[in-house]
């Protein structure tokens, strides 16, 4: 989608257009923040586009995302959470990635998206267990958040698309580096210690039973929210996608008919509620 397309769809397109395309308003955010906020993004896009961003020399020896990865990350994104954003910007950039990351996504002044591959996918589909595609739709999810406040769920939305069960489950204690750290070294430090008999041996496994009370505690305020979408009719992922953590934690204290109340005087959640019929599917 090219800045033009964004900056009409900003001025004539509706709401449902504007989501589909992968635009989601701010909790809090009024129509006229929204509104700057796309119209800001166009103009950096547009800037990318005819040459006079301050940002090609980031983009050097980087070829743009081939047509073929995008519609198949395309296809991801809508099956599991409804928007395909193809405006978000991409390429093949193994510098920018590095040498262990399959995927990055850089965030500019918080509102444009860059989105880098590794080289390697421009000659095959995988790499190191990686999937093109999925990795691409994987960066998409972060980039249609980038104005969204931070998030325990970070890597929760983006590895629904992932192929992988292990990765659909566990990604999420990767939002923070330190997380996996402190899992995997308490266990490999308990391993250490019970092999010398230290009879102590069990307190590094403290880190790693913290780390997943954590995420049990956030899976399941998550899952209650789900819970409560899905009774009042509605396809839970495609609604949590587009929430601020603390509207998921509220929402998993609603009944339905406490969530129907919020339908009637919020046009925000007539909008989410009314665009997201349940799926026998999903």
């Amino acid at each position: 989608m090219m800045a033009a397309e964004i900056r009409k769809r900003t001025i004539s397109g509706s709401p449902d257009e504007l989501d589909a395309a992968g635009f989601f308003p701010v909790p809090g955010e009024t129509d006229e923040q929204f509104a700057s906020r796309l119209e800001t993004l166009s103009g950096e896009l547009e800037a990318l586009r005819d040459g006079s961003s301050d940002l090609l020399p980031l983009l050097r020896q980087s070829r743009p995302l081939s047509r073929e990865v995008r519609d198949a990350a395309n296809q991801l994104t809508w099956e599991t959470y409804r928007f395909r954003a193809d405006w978000v910007a991409g390429w093949y950039s193994s510098r920018r990635t590095g040498l262990f990351s399959a995927g990055i996504l850089l965030e500019v002044d918080g509102a444009l998206p860059l989105l880098f591959l590794h080289g390697t996918f421009a000659r095959r589909n995988r790499r190191w267990g990686y999937d093109a595609a999925e990795t691409l739709a994987h960066e998409l999810i972060h980039a249609v958040r980038i104005a969204f406040p931070a998030s325990v769920y970070e890597e929760y939305f983006p590895c629904q698309v992932h192929a992988s069960a292990f990765r659909r489950w566990a990604g999420n204690l990767f939002r923070r580096w330190y997380l996996p750290f402190f899992s995997l070294g308490g266990i490999a430090a308990a391993a250490v210690l019970a092999a010398v008999g230290n009879a102590l041996w069990f307190l590094p496994l403290a880190g790693p039973l913290l780390v997943l009370a954590r995420e049990f505690q956030i899976r399941r305020r998550l899952g209650k929210a789900a819970h409560t979408l899905r009774m009042a009719g509605v396809d839970p992922l495609p609604v949590l996608l587009r929430l601020s953590d603390q509207e998921i934690f509220e929402i998993a204290a609603l009944s339905p008919a406490e969530l129907e109340e919020r339908r009637k005087y919020s046009p925000r959640w007539r909008r989410l509620l009314e665009r997201f019929p349940f799926r026998e599917e999903s």
